[in-house]
């Protein structure tokens, strides 16, 4: 209810959307599904509380009213039947108010996941577009440092700012960010006149220092990105972690081979670290060929023979996933160019080796594909190859190996 005119500093329209937008997470709270539950820290009503919590939000930066108190003192009334939770001012606090998302949280994702991705010049993340206005990256080895600046603006809204960050990559998980709003040239200037000469000088102490001093209590880490971004970047990371742990493991089983073979002739137990590291290698292979392009059928059938020889459990939901989604992405790019021998004759390996696998796979795509080449493309190479194309006939005789693998009368 106060009056417009008490706002000088925003353009009437900005704030009548962001009125708006307040009025419209009071009025989401009162959603129907937040009221028929039977546990307070269910999905539906924990997503109404964080309409509330949206609603409190911008009750306190348009209005300058902090109802958030009065309004945890009320959910605290309210208990959960999960004792972990306790109750509606426990849920609040540990599921609602990690998730309020603000210009700072927006701009720390973005200066992070600006260190694992390329971003253009103008990007989209969720309900903000993201500008970059300037952006300086140095790097020694695996250590990486990242400053610049982005305004950040809220498409619902159109409200925006300037943001300034500074990221300090210390290699896989470890980094720290800070982001503030954008205080003007000299200051940016001096933010990246310092802390580049701290990274060149290697003092990375220093620059954690630095940010403090810069930043205040403005620290971000992989934690705070939006959960999606997140488990990319954290795969990404996995990933080259995994390739140095499978590097160690295959230099176990390269040095310790002989010795496994030998205890194997002897019928005696294979050491628990020997067989873990065999174990590994084995499954990293086999799901490695079914991975690629150019699959090895010699080389799988050896790798399921040593493993049956060795009683080496083979993990095999990983496995049957990627030998179902190389036959599928044979048979696709098969359905899209037939005349591809090459590849008629890489999914007929792939079809049998899937047969000596110790399961069934989910064939369903892959004998939907390769009946409607049956149907519409047979008949027309048939007509060719009887007719003496040479061509066509070695074509067919593939085309049938293949559908008598996959599970057809042909």
């Amino acid at each position: 209810h106060r009056d417009l005119h008490s706002f000088p500093t925003r353009r009437s329209s900005d704030l009548c959307l962001r009125l708006l937008e307040l009025q419209r997470h009071a009025m989401l709270m009162f959603t129907s599904c937040g009221w028929f539950f039977d546990e307070l820290s269910g999905i539906e009503t924990v997503q109404t509380i964080q309409y509330a919590g949206r609603a409190l939000q911008l009750a306190r930066d348009l209005l300058g009213l902090d109802l958030e108190d009065r309004f945890l003192n009320i959910l605290a009334r309210a208990r959960c039947n999960v004792a972990d939770h306790g109750n509606g001012r426990r849920v609040y606090e540990k599921f609602v108010r990690p998730a309020v998302v603000d210009r700072e949280k927006v701009g720390a994702h973005y200066a992070v996941s600006s260190l694992f991705e390329t971003y253009p010049e103008q990007a989209r993340i969720y309900s903000f577009t993201c500008i970059r206005e300037d952006q300086q990256v140095f790097e020694a080895g695996r250590y990486r440092l990242m400053m610049g600046r982005a305004l950040i603006r809220f498409e619902i809204t159109r409200n925006s700012d300037v943001l300034t960050y500074g990221v300090l990559h210390l290699g896989d998980h470890n980094l720290n960010c800070g982001v503030r709003i954008y205080q003007g040239p000299e200051a940016y200037q001096q933010l990246v006149q310092e802390m580049s000469e701290a990274f060149a000088r290697a003092d990375f102490a220093h620059i954690i220092r630095l940010m403090d001093r810069h930043f205040g209590e403005s620290n971000y880490s992989l934690k705070s990105l939006f959960r999606d971004q997140q488990r990319k970047i954290l795969n990404q990371i996995l990933v080259s972690s995994q390739e140095d742990v499978e590097n160690r493991f295959r230099q176990i089983t390269d040095a310790y081979t002989p010795l496994l073979r030998f205890l194997e002739d002897l019928g005696a137990p294979l050491p628990a670290a020997l067989q873990a590291a065999s174990h590994f290698i084995l499954n990293a292979d086999l799901r490695r060929q079914f991975e690629s392009e150019n699959l090895d059928p010699a080389r799988v059938l050896q790798i399921l023979e040593h493993s049956r020889r060795t009683s080496v459990e083979l993990n095999w939901p990983s496995i049957a996933y990627a030998a179902q989604a190389n036959l599928e992405h044979c048979m696709l790019g098969l359905a899209a160019n037939p005349d591809d021998l090459p590849l008629l004759a890489r999914a007929a390996d792939v079809a049998a080796l899937a047969r000596d696998l110790p399961f069934e796979l989910n064939l369903w795509k892959s004998q939907n594909a390769y009946y409607e080449m049956l149907r519409h493309l047979r008949p027309v190479r048939q007509t060719a190859a009887d007719a003496g194309d040479a061509t066509a006939a070695d074509w067919l005789r593939q085309f049938l190996v293949l559908g008598d693998r996959l599970g057809f009368q042909t």
